[in-house]
């Protein structure tokens, strides 16, 4: 090897070395593990009464996707979602707006972070934006996680921190975390965030570069890493949800990227609140490698919402379980258009059943704008397909379900479960 590359290499291994010990935390830190803070609510374990079905966005922007939540104090809920022509593009910008139970109505869609709001505060360049989860503190401060990209795709992404003071009407840029040794890219966050009972936030994010993996990344309340754990050992799975189901116990499941085991979720358990979690396994839970979203409702009762198929994103059910996870029972489908799985749908056939979906959902605005971006965005010439993807669940501190997903890459939809109010209509079929 010529000196100038043998240096070259040298120099190069000597930076990793560097970037890699700049991100660990200090020993002690990795040693002491604070126990796992439930966050399911007491005594409001019970799917009765019918779900609500809304949309969260207007349909004034061409494409949406990948919507997270957080409740507020008063009982409200924040939403966000990033919007824009297409995924991607220099326009896209991370939407938000607030749902009112008591008034069962959406406020109006607002841009709350655009990439040159981040490229000024931040002082780089910023090539696109991606998905949004949000943390809502003891304090009343709420921080934004962001997936930002300077260069390349979404392999080569960071993770910025948005703060507010305002319950998210507006943001300030306050840092990006340093996840990774090799140039700190290839982090992204999908899944809700999970608590620590000495204050500390955990925050499930996934790898895709050269290996595709999920770990916790453990914050304190300034974003420091105080700690970061994988979870299994594969390379192969991303976008980690993490249940948890006591203060030591919690169980992964992540979409399987691999071809080994397609088909079906991946899963990964801890006894020890995250200090070794389990090699991952194919769970009996059949999904396309898309995104699952779920809540625990109590000890062992556990809600999952996802594709529930080993093919396409064009169904999305709910299955439940009373066991943590050893056996599992259908609840509703949302969606189900297996039965157009094998041929692309005419569009005349297609936007008929499109329109019977928003017809099925409660005080929706410009019905005909929301068939237009449908139109745009899953139809072609050889014909038209489903998705319904991206789930997003939450249980609201009196105890009612939420969850919000991507509908045909052209609205986000709500649907509620509330614990204690009247029945509006809107239920979803039965398995």
């Amino acid at each position: 090897m010529p000196m100038a590359r043998r240096g070259f290499h040298w120099l190069l291994g000597a930076l990793l070395l560097v970037s890699f010990v700049a991100v660990l935390p200090e020993h002690q830190e990795r040693v002491s593990k604070p126990e796992f803070k439930p966050d399911y609510v007491p005594g409001h374990d019970r799917l009765n009464g019918q779900w609500q079905m809304r949309f969260a966005s207007d349909g004034e922007t061409p494409l949406v996707h990948a919507p997270s939540m957080v409740a507020l104090p008063d009982g409200r809920l924040r939403a966000f979602w990033f919007a824009g022509k297409r995924e991607g593009g220099p326009d896209v910008a991370i939407h938000s707006a607030i749902f009112d139970p008591q008034q069962g109505a959406w406020s109006e869609e607002e841009r709350v972070v655009t990439r040159e709001q981040i490229r000024l505060q931040w002082g780089r360049h910023v090539r696109k934006l991606g998905n949004a989860v949000p943390v809502l503190d003891e304090d009343g401060r709420m921080r934004l996680f962001v997936v930002a990209v300077s260069f390349g795709g979404w392999a080569a992404s960071r993770l910025v921190v948005l703060e507010s003071d305002d319950m998210g009407a507006s943001w300030r840029f306050d840092e990006a975390l340093v996840t990774s040794p090799f140039l700190n890219i290839s982090t992204l966050v999908k899944t809700p965030p999970i608590r620590y009972q000495d204050g500390t936030v955990g925050l499930p994010v996934y790898h895709e570069m050269v290996g595709k993996f999920g770990e916790i990344l453990r914050l304190d309340e300034h974003n420091r890493i105080v700690d970061k754990e994988r979870i299994g050992h594969g390379r192969k799975a991303i976008q980690p949800l993490v249940l948890v189901d006591g203060p030591k116990r919690a169980t992964a499941f992540l979409r399987n990227e691999t071809d080994t085991h397609p088909g079906f979720l991946y899963r990964s358990e801890t006894r020890d609140g995250g200090g070794d979690w389990s090699p991952l396994r194919p769970s009996q839970l059949q999904n396309p490698s898309s995104a699952v979203g779920g809540v625990v409702l109590s000890p062992g009762h556990w809600l999952l919402v996802a594709n529930c198929n080993p093919m396409e994103r064009d169904d999305l059910c709910m299955r439940e379980t009373h066991d943590g996870g050893k056996t599992w029972s259908g609840r509703y489908f949302f969606h189900n258009r297996a039965q157009w799985r094998e041929g692309n749908v005419p569009q005349t056939e297609y936007m008929e059943m499109i329109s019977e979906e928003v017809a099925g959902t409660l005080e929706t605005e410009s019905p005909a704008l929301l068939r237009q971006r449908v139109a745009r965005n899953k139809c072609e010439e050889q014909g038209c397909e489903f998705q319904y993807d991206y789930p997003y669940v939450i249980q609201a501190a009196n105890g009612d379900v939420h969850i919000l997903y991507t509908w045909n890459k052209s609205a986000i939809r709500h649907a509620w479960l509330p614990e204690d109010q009247p029945l509006l209509g809107g239920m979803a079929g039965d398995f």
